[in-house]
């Protein structure tokens, strides 16, 4: 079977960094900072690239769950 045709991975990658920001904020935490300083609880849009990356990484992973799930 052939695996599902994924969504746009930069829409979900949004997604994914709500969702983030929404179970941190559901826990109190209001500023979370990344390892060089910037602010991560941000739009996914105003985030640098190198944070951006962070989102991308896992939902390359999750894609790849999906694809390996999906082979014969």
């Amino acid at each position: 079977m052939a695996a599902p045709a994924l969504p746009d991975m930069e829409l979900v990658c949004a997604e994914v960094h709500a969702a983030w920001m929404a179970a941190k904020l559901a826990q109190g935490i209001a500023s979370r900072l990344s390892e060089t300083g910037e602010e991560l609880m941000v739009p996914y849009a105003q985030l640098s690239e190198a944070a951006k990356e962070l989102d991308r990484g896992t939902v390359r992973a999750v894609y790849a769950a999906i694809e390996r799930l999906h082979q014969p």
